[in-house]
């Protein structure tokens, strides 16, 4: 099948920037970090302090999965940023392709906290030279090349004469043998720098960043839809032996899929497919979903913390009628579908199409409402935090439960299916590859990886908050996004669907 639409970058599509809400130590805190988009490149990090206290430093460093601590470069300290109280930037150098975490440390009245928040640093354009720099730079080569053939000419013809005397006519015959002797010089170095700048290009290119190929495809097996996702990529196979390179689950399933009608966006799931015994194919009962041509976007994490979002598309044929009472003795599932039972955590719904759901307020089936907190306009690249609160018919705070261990899930997603993120209240970093980052380093339960503020992530068992829920983020570009939310109440999964237009980024 063919990938879904837009330029894929890792972890998510369309972006590869990193969202965190939680806490370092004891100060409660937001970091953003904005990726490169090339490597080697300059990511920028800023730290919001969230509960309004005074700090007397932040500092932030990168750090290599696979690289020893003592083999990191020394923190750099993140400068306020005057006019924004609580607000710290700083840049980080990312120079090589992997896994990385940024560490943060805060330092203050109440005592230190560091927290690591994963990025993968990966290669997801090449920069394309402006024409005016092309223009001058081409002025600027040929003014050289012509600079130097004088100055070999005049050697030749001058350089060892008196003062005042005039070069003979032999003297001047050799200076244009040399003189053209050295244009083929200079532009076979030309042509050879040519050629090394093209294969330096080449080399490049080949490693901008894509999701890894995948065959999709829906079959019929035990009264039901399955789907089957299989990764079929010469990458992922080389990969196979590797150090790091097995799955590890998150949030107890070894992958998070998505599934999104691409016409209307009025159908969206969210299952977890289980993996063939050490296979390279995944397997799901769908949900009753509309018939109708999907995109899949389904998240995986490996053991050194590189978290790929892979992509694709698939058609959902129509629901299969009712399967007929099973005689005795005989099996009530095909043996094929015996892997494809669903998941007692997959959720499906069918929303408002695209472009009808622009208002705050979104009605539930059960009665409920989903309503979006709007802080004014939102443009492109600028932080902003996603609220929305949920209600019950009388209008009193519904009692959300944690669904998958967080008070609720997001997906934000382009029309045109370009830009697709998975968030958490805590953001959207993978928490699985935070821990992992953490115990690499030796870092103790005051770091925050796995104790996130209130506001944050985790939702202890048993606990009855209101129903309030935030997700901090930046839209990557502007255009037309739905905003997917997910909230459990009452032991039932309900999605509500948010219409937005993001301007284009300000100025500043």
């Amino acid at each position: 099948m063919a990938v879904a639409g837009g330029p894929p970058a890792e972890a998510h599509v369309g972006t590869s920037n990193a969202y965190y809400d939680g806490s370092a130590g004891p100060y409660a805190v937001r970091v953003i970090v904005r990726t490169p988009g090339v490597i080697p490149g300059l990511a920028q990090v800023s730290v919001r302090i969230l509960d309004g206290g005074d700090v007397e430093g932040v500092t932030v460093r990168p750090l290599r999965m696979d690289a020893e601590l003592e083999a990191s470069p020394p923190p750099d300290a993140a400068a306020p940023v005057p006019g924004e109280p609580g607000l710290h930037a700083g840049e980080l150098w990312l120079m090589t392709a992997g896994s990385y975490s940024v560490e943060v440390g805060v330092a203050g009245p109440a005592g230190a906290g560091t927290v690591f928040v994963p990025v993968l640093a990966v290669a997801e354009r090449r920069l394309a030279m402006h024409p005016a720099v092309g223009v001058g730079l081409a002025a600027a080569g040929l003014f050289l090349f012509v600079g130097a053939v004088t100055i070999v000419g005049a050697a030749v013809r001058e350089s060892v004469l008196e003062p005042g005397t005039q070069p003979d006519a032999r003297r001047r015959r050799r200076a244009r043998v040399v003189m053209a002797a050295s244009v083929l010089g200079l532009a076979a170095a030309l042509g050879g720098g040519w050629i090394w700048w093209d294969a330096v290009d080449a080399a490049y290119r080949s490693r901008i960043y894509r999701p890894w190929d995948t065959t999709a495809a829906v079959t019929a097996a035990g009264g039901r839809h399955v789907l089957t996702l299989a990764i079929d990529d010469p990458e992922w196979d080389a990969a196979a032996g590797l150090p790091g390179a097995r799955l590890v689950p998150d949030h107890g399933k070894l992958m998070h899929m998505f599934l999104v009608r691409a016409d209307d966006l009025a159908a969206f799931a969210h299952v977890h497919p289980v993996r063939d015994a050490g296979g390279d194919a995944f397997r799901v009962a769908l949900p009753p979903l509309p018939a109708g041509d999907y995109r899949i976007y389904a998240d995986i994490v490996q053991e050194n913390g590189f978290a790929p979002t892979l992509v694709n598309t698939v058609r959902v044929p129509p629901p299969l009628p009712p399967v007929a009472p099973v005689a005795a003795g005989e099996s009530a599932v095909a043996p094929q579908a015996s892997a494809a039972v669903p998941d007692a955590d997959d959720s499906w719904a069918a929303l408002r199409p695209h472009g009808s759901a622009g208002a705050a307020r979104y009605a539930l089936p059960s009665g409920r409402t989903v309503v979006r907190e709007r802080g004014g306009p939102v443009a492109a690249d600028e932080e902003t935090t996603l609220m929305f609160s949920v209600t019950e018919s009388d209008g009193s705070p519904s009692v959300l439960e944690p669904y998958m261990g967080m008070p609720s899930h997001a997906a934000v997603l382009r029309d045109d299916g370009s830009v697709f993120v998975h968030l958490h209240p805590a953001g959207s970093i993978n928490l699985t590859a935070q821990r992992r980052f953490a115990e690499a380093d030796g870092a103790g339960s005051d770091t925050g990886a796995a104790a996130p503020h209130a506001g944050g992530s985790h939702v202890p068992a048993g606990s009855a908050p209101s129903g309030a829920v935030t997700f901090p983020f930046v839209f990557p570009a502007p255009g037309p996004y739905r905003i997917v939310v997910q909230v459990k109440v009452g032991g039932e999964v309900e999605t509500a669907a948010f219409d937005v237009e993001i301007a284009e980024a300000s100025a500043s």
